[in-house]
């Protein structure tokens, strides 16, 4: 019978080495994510229209486990052996990957551990694919793929409390190959130090050719997952299967598989699913659920009316997009316009629904069916701020989308969540912005133009400080001077009417900000009405705001002008959290109470009222050159809660229709 072989190694490593790091603490959403990618790529590379990935449970026992005894000597010895190299101090981490193992034995020993069979009908595995599998950043497949083979590698492991895992594979012409992988950690050998890694093969190659491992014959397959490879074969004719025994259910006892699959999946892959492009089944017992283009609407409508993003740390940590959204792509993909947008560097399709159900704007990116992200240059909410408020739905394929998909393939990065432009060379990035700018002004041709100043969104100032103190006596201090910020409309036409012809609507030009202020208004008669293009200055307001408690602020605001009438919005700074990670959209936080007062005791105090919902105060009266304190309360928006875990916030302050002095 095969056993497992451990090379030798020349430093030690621990149970929680950089490797097993990476992957110990995936939450379910990402691991599922990549099982579910690389079924997809695999099916991609074999021209394949349609993937079914199989996701099984069975009950295992001790004996069903290739080579077990050899994995318990390698565990003890590796427990001695790190004991020893650590003077008998294991680190906590360390001691926790000893307990789960040892639960995970138990299991088994007692007959009721579970193995996790995820399969799949996708290219299958040959040896080129397994050496890719088992690599370390050493894969071969296309540029316009992503991830390993079949139904992925070390993203599972963590669903294994004994960290164990079996590959299998059937290709087109029946060949088979199976493999396995332990990580443990360093221990003593005969001739050495061992490494943590165990393979499931005859013996190690030199490398040379490919000939990395001698794999196992036919004859030696394990029963456990040669079954599956039957089943593969009959039902699919080709496939590959990952088995993880000893499944700990992702750590959790209130889902179950298909309550978690399938809400994962129908997020994330809702453009492939819908296509035909996937089905999932999840067997459990003698009970098979499957979700497809039939059933995509019952796991969605489920969640609909969910707006928050999964918690951090919560059990479907690093879901998005919310339910709602999820949802509504599902409702943009059913009933809107859909169009191929043919660029010169690759097609794009495109599915666009107006008016939206929460009246906001909302682009939604997909590649291979994979949903990637809702954070896209020049596709945000501001950037159509003109049109009625729409859905769009771009997808991007592997076949006719050309050079369009392997520049979004490339700037997504690892995790396939994001568009960073820093992935790419000088004449890519050209190339992707070019490429996005087309699809947006597309968006802009098909969706109606507003004029309603209800989306417009004014100039506006803001500068804050990051460590001002706000506490007992000390004065506020502001960071830099007024700076104006530049907007899409540097310039307008109005009516202009000198001084001394009459009352009207809109005042002659004022002071401004800046060096060279305007001329302020004089008596004496003037010209009639004229048109004149003057600049819009944006509104000279400086302001700090800094945490006073959960859900509370302090902040102060000056002004370089009096105002009648002023419009104040509470927004997450800039897309960013205390860590700059940008993954957050700009959007009004509900302001739940607020109040405004003079720094100085001789001056009034300005009136405010809290209106829109919350999204804004108006605040009416202030002076010039006067510091106001402003205490206030807000509500944290659904999708913001985990999504970002200490909130930056910066206010915004709007124009008002009448005029200033």
């Amino acid at each position: 019978m095969p056993t497992l072989k451990f090379g030798p190694i020349n430093k030690p490593v621990g149970f929680q080495s950089m490797n097993t790091a990476s992957f110990s603490d995936m939450p379910p959403a990402k691991i599922i994510r990549e099982l579910i990618q690389n079924a997809l790529d695999a099916a991609a590379e074999a021209k394949q229209d349609a993937v079914i990935v199989r996701f099984q449970i069975d009950t295992v026992a001790l004996d069903d486990i290739p080579d077990i005894e050899g994995y318990q000597a390698a565990f003890k010895n590796a427990i001695r052996f790190q004991l020893q190299a650590s003077g008998g101090n294991l680190s906590d981490t360390a001691k926790q990957v000893i307990s789960q193992i040892k639960d995970g034995m138990k299991s088994l020993y007692e007959g009721t551990a579970l193995m996790l069979s995820v399969m799949d009908n996708a290219i299958g595995l040959n040896a080129k694919r397994m050496n890719s599998l088992l690599g370390d950043g050493a894969g071969n497949k296309p540029e316009d793929l992503s991830g390993s083979y079949g139904v992925g590698h070390l993203a599972p492991m963590v669903l294994s409390d004994i960290r164990y895992m079996l590959y299998g594979g059937v290709v087109k012409s029946g060949n088979r190959i199976v493999c396995g992988q332990a990580v443990l950690a360093s221990h003593s050998g005969t001739h050495g130090m061992k490494a943590p890694d165990g393979f499931l093969v005859n013996r190690f190659g030199n490398g040379i050719n490919g000939n990395f491992y001698k794999y196992l014959n036919k004859t030696q397959h394990p029963k456990i997952i040669s079954d599956r490879l039957d089943s593969i074969r009959e039902e699919w004719g080709h496939g590959s299967v990952i088995g993880i025994p000893a499944f700990n259910n992702f750590r959790q006892n209130k889902w179950n598989l298909w309550d978690t699959v399938s809400k994962i999946v129908a997020y994330n892959f809702c453009s492939a699913v819908y296509q035909g492009k996937l089905s999932i089944e999840v067997c459990e017992g003698d009970a098979t659920r499957i979700l497809d283009a039939k059933t995509l609407e019952d796991v969605l409508e489920e969640d609909k009316d969910r707006t928050r993003v999964a918690r951090v740390h919560s059990f479907f940590e690093g879901l998005r997009p919310s339910g709602q959204n999820a949802y509504s792509i599902w409702r943009t993909l059913r009933g809107g316009k859909r169009e191929s947008l043919k660029m010169r560097d690759g097609t794009a399709h495109i599915s666009l629904l107006t008016p939206t159900d929460n009246g906001n704007t909302r682009v939604d990116l997909f590649r291979n069916g994979m949903w990637i992200t809702d954070n896209i240059h020049g596709m945000k909410r501001a950037d159509f701020a003109n049109h009625q408020p729409f859905h769009a739905v771009i997808e991007v394929e592997r076949l006719g989308g050309g050079e369009l998909h392997r520049l979004v393939r490339k700037a997504e990065g690892p995790m396939h969540n994001e568009i960073s432009f820093g992935r790419l060379s000088k004449t890519e990035r050209a190339k992707l912005r070019t490429a996005l700018h087309n699809i947006a002004q597309w968006m802009k041709d098909i969706a109606p133009e507003i004029e309603n100043e209800e989306y417009q969104v004014d100039d506006y100032l803001m500068v804050e400080t990051d460590a001002a103190d706000i506490g007992g006596n000390r004065a506020f201090s502001y960071w830099g001077e007024p700076t104006p910020i530049s907007r899409r409309r540097v310039s307008q036409v109005i009516d202009v009417i000198e001084p001394g012809s009459g009352p009207v609507d809109v005042p002659p030009p004022g002071p401004g900000p800046g060096p060279n202020p305007g001329p302020g208004p004089g008596p004496g008669p003037g010209p009639s009405p004229s048109k004149r293009h003057r600049r819009v200055n944006p509104l000279p307001f400086r302001s700090i705001v800094v945490p006073a408690g959960i859900g509370k602020l302090k902040g102060a605001i000056r002004s370089e002008r009096d105002f009648d009438e002023t419009l104040l919005t509470l927004q997450v700074d800039e897309n960013m959290d205390s860590t700059c990670d940008k993954i957050w959209q700009d959007e009004d936080i509900s302001i739940e109470s607020f109040n405004i007062k003079p720094s100085s005791r001789d001056k009034k105090s300005p009136q405010f009222e809290v209106q829109g919902d919350g999204r804004q105060v108006k605040i009416s009266g202030m002076e010039k050159q006067t510091d106001y304190e402003i205490d206030l309360e807000y509500k944290t928006p659904d999708e913001l809660v985990g999504a970002v875990a200490t909130p930056v916030f910066k206010m915004q302050f709007h124009r008002q229709a009448k005029s200033t002095k």
